[in-house]
């Protein structure tokens, strides 16, 4: 059984896919303001400036190379988990915009 395989599950797929946007938060840190401290005075300079939501969202758009990957290679289980995921993500979404950002609205 090839390594291809062994991530056919739906647990890999939703923990995968919870943390690749928090690895893609980690690098948009890294390549645009790696001068400010990370996270706590990162993440508070983007709930100022109200980019927070939209980085999020940058973020969780790496869920769709996940989800390309596991449709390339059929691995259907962990293609379910991502999609879970994604739904966890437009919930972070909707609260990170209704409540943290609420001035835009």
């Amino acid at each position: 059984m090839n390594w291809i395989k062994k991530l056919d599950n739906f647990f890999i797929g939703l923990g995968i896919g919870i943390l690749f946007p928090g690895l893609m938060y980690f690098f948009y840190w890294l390549l645009f303001h790696h001068q400010i401290s990370f996270p706590t005075r990162f993440t508070i300079y983007l709930m100022k400036g109200y980019l927070l939501s939209n980085v999020i969202k940058m973020c969780g758009l790496g869920n769709l190379l996940l989800f390309y990957f596991a449709l390339t290679y059929k691995i259907d289980k962990f293609s379910k988990g991502v999609i879970v995921s994604v739904f966890f993500f437009l919930l972070l979404i909707a609260y990170v915009s209704y409540y943290l950002e609420p001035e835009l609205i």
